[in-house]
């Protein structure tokens, strides 16, 4: 189910990368579409550098995920990835899930009031929150 404010989104993701990193996600007791969200919502606000700007060109079997987040983080994401010279919104989610199962991107907690968050996710953008105050990926 998606939070208040998400849309579902269906990025083509290598069954292999989506397989890993939902095994470790798994092990970490996260649900994978929750991390493959906070990843893009770190990545959008550009507290998440790519480990690399392509795919795996060996990864198979490519199709839709669901994954859920906001408009505004989708479209800031997508704005990113032009600059960072992805190919495509898939091939940017397949790159940070790819990342974690790697082990290269890590989740971390951060505990703040209902108020806090709220604060500091209004100061994200001028367009209103953009989630990064959430639970967030960071690169290891």
């Amino acid at each position: 189910m998606p939070a208040a404010g998400e849309t579902e989104r269906a990025p083509n993701i290598a069954k292999d990368v989506w397989d890993a990193a939902g095994h470790r996600a798994k092990n970490e007791g996260l649900p994978l579409i929750w991390v493959a969200s906070r990843a893009l919502t770190d990545y959008a606000a550009g507290t998440l550098t790519l480990p690399r700007t392509s795919p795996n060109p060996e990864a198979r079997n490519r199709r839709g995920r669901t994954i859920f987040t906001a408009d505004a983080v989708w479209h800031a994401a997508d704005e990113r990835r032009v600059k960072d010279t992805v190919r495509s919104m898939s091939a940017l989610v397949e790159i940070l899930l790819d990342a974690y199962a790697r082990g290269e991107v890590h989740t971390h907690v951060r505990m703040v009031t209902t108020d806090q968050r709220d604060a500091l996710a209004f100061a994200g953008t001028p367009d209103g929150p953009t989630g990064t105050t959430s639970p967030t990926p960071a690169v290891a």
